[in-house]
């Protein structure tokens, strides 16, 4: 994927890590009520993308899809009430970067996008311009799934099993 927005490089990328991680396994754990996990790290990829894509600046679009991909990288449902799940929102974004570390060679910016996505709500911000634009699209994308609960993202939906 260049710099420059190409769809099709997209979800070239997202089959490519489908089949060389357990990315799709996500699709079995809720992120922010109905909505999938798969299908929210989707629409935040997908979205930073656009987003960068309009802002006309160059951006490693490869990395940052892939390091939006994995932004919510942890295998448990951290809405169940389990006291071990205590503090998640601030904890998982290093256990996503442990897990998709295990699986995946991340960049630098890759990593950095895991890790730094939940600023300000964790103390360390993003240190490329990639995880500033992942940061913010995973806010909007977060309180669109939360007021649009029955189909967010029907477009996306569609490209996940295909």
């Amino acid at each position: 994927m260049a710099s420059r927005w190409n769809a099709e490089a997209f979800w070239n990328c997202y089959r490519e890590l489908t089949e060389v991680s357990n990315l799709g396994s996500m699709a079995g754990y809720p992120q922010h009520g109905n909505t999938c996990r798969l299908l929210h790290s989707v629409a935040v990829a997908y979205y930073s993308c656009r987003v960068a894509a309009l802002l006309g600046c160059a951006f490693h679009m490869r990395e940052m899809a892939r390091g939006a991909l994995f932004h919510d990288y942890f295998f448990y449902d951290a809405q169940d009430g389990d006291p071990a799940h205590r503090g998640h929102w601030s904890r998982h974004p290093e256990i996503a970067w442990r897990n998709a570390a295990k699986e995946l060679d991340l960049t630098g910016i890759e990593a950095d996008i895991i890790r730094t996505h939940m600023f300000p709500l964790t103390l360390r911000p993003p240190r490329y311009r990639e995880g500033a634009v992942v940061t913010l699209v995973d806010k909007g994308c977060s309180v669109y799934e939360f007021f649009k609960r029955k189909r967010p993202y029907p477009r996306l939906t569609g490209r996940l099993s295909q």
